[in-house]
């Protein structure tokens, strides 16, 4: 999407459509005086709607230079800045289907970073489409290819940079959308080093040998029983005048997940080609920490394996020894996103990172306790975890702390090894999960986010189904506030 600028009277503008919004009673949030008077009209008739979602097309607007017009409802009044991201989404989607491809919106109305933000990433956001795979391109929904945005407060700069950043979300989402016949770990793998150079870090991959010559049992217990080799991916961001802090980001890239011999139901097993979503997150976040003038030294870690049932497939009660040495039971194959980040986390310790936070779609029970729009952190460093949680919140990416309860360690007690891979209770399961990492994450300043919920049975306004790239947006905001 090309984004081209104004600053002349927003009435006075050629163009194809403008957009504005308004209230039900008529009441425009943005643009030019010239169309409150239709806007008005068109409230008191009850033509826009009564609720958030209604719209008016106007044809041959009076007092605007645009051929069109689209007064689009966000309801009795504006809640929140994220009321404009799902409104200007929502409008360009009414649209997308009368052939329009080029959009004016004036940023004048919108108070602050947040709103002018949250109104620019709508458009962007919810353009989102993946076609790689689709044959005939032309029977698409057609794509945004220019938003004119008017503005008198010079908001170039800004709006360039949450471009560049909402261009994370989308190589995220990408990797999430891609089936796991064309995305397996060594493919992954080959993405992030063909994306080093454009996106200004360093990357490096251990094959599935090396990782097992230099001791990370717990993740070659998963990938064995997949014919495709396990790929260790390594990302190094140096900004050009470093704060002297050193991140580490680390990401579950389970590139499908069958269960293993723990098979999961065949009707839920089409949607684990996104159980990578913690390292499309960690990947997606690396590509424009550049772009973003990211100051801290980060670190991307990805264990990319396919877990798979086999003769060769790690059986239910085996025992195998992590990159810490820590000994785990493995009673449940599905349990396995925990595995690969254990010895990750482990691997962390070699840069000697200030921070380390970890991303995996890891449990079904954080959707069971939050539901699909909430995502779960908890840690062992608080400010650590109140900067995610302020950072979610300025991009409504939500975030919510869970505690790690001591008590519930009882639970991963193991006869046999040192840990049991999965609790012996049934309940608390995002909870027991983070304990398991907490264990190998061991003196970090160390958060931990269940992003289950990120991968979304049903698309929302700017949100496609699948994998959203949470995350992503979040984590720009957080490195920054560190």
């Amino acid at each position: 999407m090309k984004i081209e600028w104004k600053a002349d009277d927003a009435a006075g503008i050629e163009h194809r459509c403008m957009v504005v919004l308004a209230t039900k009673d008529g009441d425009l949030i943005n643009g030019p005086e010239a169309v409150a008077e239709q806007a008005k009209a068109f409230g008191e008739s009850g033509e826009l709607g009564k609720s958030f979602g209604g719209s008016v097309y106007v044809t041959d607007p009076k007092g605007v230079e645009a051929q069109r017009l689209l007064i689009f409802n966000v309801g009795e009044k504006l809640e929140k800045d994220n009321d404009l991201r799902r409104a200007t989404a929502r409008a360009w989607k009414a649209l997308r289907g009368k052939g329009i491809q080029e959009i004016l919106f004036s940023l004048d109305g919108l108070e602050g970073d947040d709103a002018v933000r949250a109104a620019v990433e709508g458009f962007i956001l919810g353009d989102y489409q993946f076609t790689e795979l689709k044959s005939e391109k032309d029977k698409l929904p057609g794509k945004l290819e220019t938003l004119t945005l008017h503005d008198t407060r010079d908001y170039r700069d800004k709006v360039a940079r949450w471009q560049k950043i909402a261009r994370g979300t989308e190589r995220a989402r990408d990797l999430c959308q891609m089936p796991a016949n064309h995305l397996y770990p060594e493919s992954l793998a080959e993405k992030v080093l063909a994306w080093s150079e454009e996106c200004g870090y360093k990357a490096s991959v251990l094959t599935e040998e090396e990782c097992r010559k230099a001791g990370m049992g717990a993740m070659i217990s998963v990938a064995q029983g997949s014919d495709r080799d396990g790929r260790f991916i390594i990302t190094e961001y140096e900004p050009e005048q470093p704060s002297g802090k050193t991140v580490v980001l680390v990401g579950k890239a389970v590139t499908f997940d069958s269960g293993g011999l723990s098979l999961k139901p065949g009707a839920n097993m089409p949607e684990m080609k996104g159980d990578m979503g913690g390292g499309a997150t960690v990947i997606g976040t690396m590509s424009v920490l550049r772009d973003a003038g990211c100051p801290h030294r980060v670190i991307g870690l990805v264990p990319a394996v396919e877990n798979m049932p086999s003769a060769k497939a790690t059986r239910p009660s085996d025992v195998v020894t992590s990159l810490s040495g820590l000994t785990v039971e493995i009673n449940n194959t599905d349990a396995e996103g925990r595995l690969i980040m254990a010895d990750a986390l482990t691997y962390a310790k070699r840069y000697n990172p200030d921070f380390v936070v970890d991303f995996a779609t890891l449990t079904g029970a954080c959707l069971v306790a939050l539901g699909p729009y909430v995502c779960a952190v908890m840690g062992n460093h608080q400010p650590l975890v109140d900067g995610i949680l302020e950072a979610g919140q300025s991009v409504y990416e939500n975030f919510w702390q869970l505690p790690l309860v001591d008590e519930y360690n009882e639970f991963l007690k193991s006869e046999t090894a040192d840990v049991s891979n999965i609790s012996s209770t049934r309940w608390g399961g995002t909870i027991t999960a983070g304990l398991f990492l907490q264990r190998f994450a061991g003196d970090f300043q160390w958060a931990h986010c269940d992003i289950a919920p990120g991968l979304y049975e049903k698309a929302t306004d700017y949100h496609p189904s699948g994998g959203i790239g949470v995350g992503v947006r979040m984590n720009i905001e957080m490195l920054n506030s560190l």
